[in-house]
This record gives C-alpha cells, sequence and structure tokens, in this order.
C-alpha cells in the first residue's frame, strides 16, 4: 500500500503542470489588483514570465513578499502586512490576494487575519487563496475565481437582476491562457455566442475588467470553459441561482454545446454535454450513419485538435490495429489526455465527425462532476503510463509522446499549462 501511495506521487521523466501558485496569478492578471505571494525571494520570475504570456505586453501588480527564515520562525506577520499596505498606497490596486508558498502553509500563517488587518488600514478589498505549490494551476485558478466572486458579491449584498432584452445572457467562466493560449479565441467565442442568440454579460480571466465581473448576476446560465472556472460557477448557482453548462464550441460539438446552454437556462439544471454525447456514443455502434451526427459532419469547421493531427506525423512503428485489451475493458481506442473540460469537448467532436467511442484521461486536478465513470484520472506518472498505453491513438501533448505505446497513432496537442513555452508557436486556437 505504502509503495502504491509512493508511485501516485512520483514523476521521474514527465513534467507535471503547472502549480497552483501560477494559476491565482493568471486568473487575477487582467483586473487590476494586486497578488502578494508570500514567499521568499527569487521564484517572481516563475509566476511572472515563464507561465504567463502575457507579462510582455501587459504589466500586473504581482509581488513577492520576500519571506526570510526569521520572519518564518518567529512569526512575523507585521512585515508582510506593512509592506502590503506600502505598497497598496503607492499603486492603488482594487483589490489585494495574497496566495502563499509551502513554508507560509506549513507552520499554519492566520491569513484571514491578515487580510482583515490589511482591509481596516487601507480600506481595499483583501482576500486569501489557499495554496501551497503542491497543487497544480486549476486548483489555483479555480480557488481564485472563487474567493474573487465572493469578493464582489458577498459583501456588498449584490442581487440577481431579472430584465433582460429576450436574449440569454452568458457568463464565461474559467479563460485565462494556461488553456487558452491564443488570446482571439475569446472574441471568437463571444461571435460565436452572438450567432446562436445569446449575449456574452462577462468573461472571467481574459478580455474584462473587474468592473465587468461586477455585471455577472445578470447572467442567464454560466458557460464553464475549462474545469478552472468550475468552483466559480458553483459559488454562482448557490449565491443567484444561475445554472452552468460546460464545454468549448469545438467543431461538431458546438451545437450540442448551445443547445443544452440554452437548456440549462430555461430548466435552471447544470449540464456537462460533452459527457452526454460521449456516453451516447459508447452505446450506439452505429453512431456515425445517424442523420445528426452525419450532418453536423459536413458542416462543421475543422478543430484544432483534427487539423494538428493532420499535420503531425504519427509515431514511428505504428501498425494502426487497436489494442486487445482497449476492446476488452470496453473502451474507446482513442483517448484524448489533458485538461476535462477542453479535451471532453475535442473528445466529443471526435465522436460525433467519426461516429467512435472517445475517453476522457485526465490529468489535472479539478475534475468533480466533469468526467464519466468511463474516464480515468490517473494519478502520478506509473498511473499515467499505464493508462495511455491501453490506446491505440492518442490526442495530447507532444511531452506525453513517450508514455504511450510505441506503435500508438499520436496527436499533438501542445497546452501551454504542461509543455510551457517548448511548443508556443505550435499551439493551436482551440475556439475557431
Amino acid at each position: 500500500m505504502k509503495k502504491e501511495n509512493w508511485k501516485r506521487q512520483t514523476f521521474w521523466s514527465l513534467p507535471v503542470y503547472t502549480g497552483d501558485v501560477s494559476g491565482v496569478c493568471s486568473a487575477l492578471y487582467e483586473l487590476g489588483g494586486m497578488v502578494i505571494m508570500h514567499d521568499p525571494s527569487g521564484c517572481n520570475s516563475t509566476y511572472n514570465t515563464h507561465d504567463e504570456i502575457r507579462w510582455m505586453d501587459m504589466e500586473s501588480l504581482i509581488f513577492l513578499s520576500g519571506l526570510r527564515d526569521i520572519d518564518a520562525i518567529t512569526g512575523n506577520d507585521r512585515k508582510l502586512i506593512d509592506d502590503a499596505i506600502e505598497a497598496a498606497e503607492q499603486f492603488h490596486p482594487k483589490f489585494i490576494a495574497i496566495a502563499n508558498s509551502p513554508v507560509p502553509w506549513l507552520i499554519g500563517t492566520d491569513f484571514q487575519s491578515i487580510c482583515r488587518t490589511i482591509r481596516k488600514e487601507t480600506g481595499i478589498p483583501a482576500f486569501h487563496v489557499e495554496t501551497n505549490a503542491m497543487h497544480d494551476y486549476t486548483y489555483g485558478a479555480g480557488h481564485a475565481f472563487e474567493q474573487l466572486a465572493r469578493m464582489l458579491f458577498e459583501a456588498n449584498g449584490a442581487e440577481r437582476p431579472t430584465s433582460g432584452d429576450g436574449r440569454i445572457r452568458v457568463n464565461v467562466l474559467g479563460a485565462t491562457p494556461l488553456d487558452f493560449t491564443v488570446r482571439s479565441q475569446m472574441r471568437t467565442l463571444r461571435e460565436i455566442l452572438a450567432e446562436g442568440g445569446f449575449e456574452t454579460v462577462s468573461v472571467w480571466g481574459i478580455g474584462d475588467d473587474l468592473e465587468t465581473l461586477r455585471e455577472a448576476p445578470r447572467a442567464d446560465v454560466n458557460l464553464v470553459i475549462s474545469s478552472a472556472g468550475l468552483l466559480a460557477a458553483e459559488y454562482l448557482k448557490s449565491r443567484f441561482g444561475i445554472p452552468y453548462a460546460a464545454g468549448i464550441p469545438a467543431g461538431a460539438f458546438r451545437e450540442p454545446l448551445l443547445r443544452c446552454l440554452r437548456e440549462a437556462a430555461q430548466t435552471g439544471q447544470d449540464r456537462v454535454p460533452y459527457l452526454e454525447v460521449l456516453a451516447q456514443a459508447r452505446t450506439a455502434p452505429s453512431y456515425a450513419s445517424q442523420s445528426h451526427a452525419s450532418q453536423l459532419h459536413a458542416s462543421q469547421p475543422r478543430t484544432a485538435a483534427k487539423e494538428v493531427s493532420d499535420r503531425v506525423p504519427p509515431a514511428e512503428g505504428i501498425t494502426g490495429s487497436p489494442l486487445s485489451s482497449v476492446e476488452m475493458t470496453g473502451k474507446g481506442k482513442h483517448c484524448f489526455a489533458g485538461e476535462p473540460v477542453t479535451m471532453g469537448s475535442l473528445a466529443a467532436d471526435c465522436a460525433l465527425r467519426e461516429g467512435s467511442a472517445c475517453d476522457i484521461v485526465c490529468l489535472t486536478e479539478t475534475a468533480e462532476g466533469l468526467l464519466s465513470d468511463a474516464d480515468a484520472r490517473p494519478q502520478g506518472e506509473a498511473q499515467i503510463r499505464e493508462v495511455l498505453s491501453a490506446y491505440g491513438e492518442v490526442t495530447t501533448d507532444p511531452m506525453l509522446r513517450h508514455a504511450c505505446r510505441a506503435d500508438a497513432v499520436f496527436h499533438e496537442l501542445p497546452h501551454f499549462a504542461y509543455s510551457g513555452r517548448l511548443y508556443l508557436n505550435r499551439i493551436p486556437a482551440l475556439i475557431r
């Protein structure tokens, strides 16, 4: 048992995803706030430059506290408070968010009291995003969006407006360059929603400022485009009764997603439509011949995953024959590995086009309610290798190529939160 636990926490050749602290910085980057990492000096370039593609053309107030050994040992929190107040007086941020590295987490720093003191002495909203650099970016960004929503809508007693112009109003949640590196995708998404008869109220993460996000209670439904937006969606559901649908409009999956978005707004029920499509594909052998799928196959544009797979050659030694183990377990021979919402949407597009069952292999941390029992969620490199080797065709980041079978058909889909800048110029727009 101890050996198995060790395996689940160990990576020896595969990289890990961007950390939770970078997820916090990415989620709050464009909102005019000040993000403070309670951390020793020397790590700011990781949050600001290595994990942030906007830094060269858009600055943000991201600071390190410069935590010293003596301050950690003696519990000197006053230095952090005084430095935060001094910086706030100089830069006048709209809010202050504090996240932390492992050391303050291990010694039990009382961040709630620190934030209360900063709020009292500056009059600026301040909140803590609980991190410890041991989680991935979906955890950090997800909690950052959630705490931001609580700051915006709990203190001022905001209520949900009921009037509108007849169109269904939508918030887009979970947009960060860690998942959507090509930023023009948010403009494309707004256009797709407008063509479908929706009004985009706010986009959380890319393109909209804090004042626009304050309009979020006007929405009839939330569109969760990555797992980083799930906690904010759940909070807005509990606070204002706004339901959500999860997915991105990828190729043939575009119309099913928009249809479920409308139905969620009308019924108030949360939907994960890509799971519905994949479940239907697994139970319908003649799925490709159905008229609905055939019409979608003929009318919808090509997706990023399909375009990437067409231009990238498969791994050497390919046989093209599916594994018997895949057939025995009932899993589809093609899997999409990575963040569950984007990979699930691309898998649903593939299922609609090709008529074959596809599976999701979730490699990120936040996945509650976004996967089915047929999908996998491996932990640690040993399990990742074991799961991926069961598929004869894999779509995922190039860094995972050597974790797959040598004869597997491999489709590259670089993910900035996984392989960083190694394949930056090859990252496609998932929404187009």
